[in-house]
């Protein structure tokens, strides 16, 4: 969600990419990689008869799973420190979380409920019971950011759950796998790395062309043309293309 608002508007997770917005960028993202995507639907665009519509076109666009947080309106990051978090209340996360479910027609998309009640500075075990009570409505899993490692791993402990738990590396980068086990989290999801090292490299780069004129040693660690042009398959659309105009010329 912050990537698309970033990449697509130039703007912060301020919830001002539209559903329309967010679904052509997931779609986007399912036919350029083939890859099980995961899309952040904030917080379903609406009530539950909009979420249902929500989880539906997602659905259709290809998307492996949706994920649908108990912020309120207008929801933001959850940790930007300047702007506190107003939560729904439980029982209409739940609303939420039963009408996605029952919206899909496909179970194999996942549903994956957020609760930001850490953030919101609730404390652990309502954050549990958030957690719990959107599995019980039909979630196939739940996402808590958290900036602590204890409030992570008092939820985890006292999950009781066979659905996973899903953490983020945001605010713990040099965390192990083991580290995540431990907390008896079963995923963990990593949106920013990469994308704010492909950036930093796209200012040294550039910063390099504006200073001195020239591309220089910046350009040394790059990816090799070839390789880029593996990666997008045109070797392939080249022999295909060369096929095509063998059988058309004969």
């Amino acid at each position: 969600g912050y990537v698309g608002s970033a990449t697509r508007m130039g703007v912060g997770d301020l919830n001002l990419m539209t559903l329309p917005e967010q679904l052509a960028f997931c779609t986007s993202l399912v036919e350029a990689t083939g890859l099980p995507v995961v899309a952040d639907v904030d917080n379903g665009y609406g009530e539950a008869l909009q979420v249902a519509r929500t989880a539906q076109a997602f659905e259709r666009a290809g998307v492996s799973a949706i994920v649908i947080e108990d912020q309120g309106s207008p929801k933001h990051c959850a940790f930007y420190a300047g702007m506190p978090l107003k939560l729904i209340s439980r029982q209409e996360m739940v609303a939420k979380i039963s009408a996605a479910a029952a919206a899909r027609t496909d179970e194999s998309m996942m549903i994956l409920a957020r609760t930001d009640a850490l953030p919101a500075l609730h404390d652990p075990a309502e954050a549990l019971a958030r957690a719990q009570a959107c599995v019980d409505a039909g979630a196939d899993g739940v996402f808590t950011p958290s900036s602590s490692l204890d409030d992570l791993r008092y939820i985890g402990h006292g999950w009781g759950r066979s659905q996973p738990l899903i953490m983020s590396s945001f605010n713990f980068p040099q965390l192990t796998l083991d580290g995540v086990k431990e907390l008896s989290y079963s995923a963990r999801l990593h949106p920013l790395p990469g994308i704010l090292a492909a950036l930093k490299a796209v200012q040294v780069v550039y910063t390099s062309l504006y200073e001195t004129g020239t591309f220089g040693d910046s350009i040394k660690g790059s990816m090799p043309m070839s390789e880029f042009e593996e990666l997008l398959g045109v070797p392939v659309a080249e022999g295909l293309d060369k096929r095509y105009t063998e059988i058309s010329e004969a």
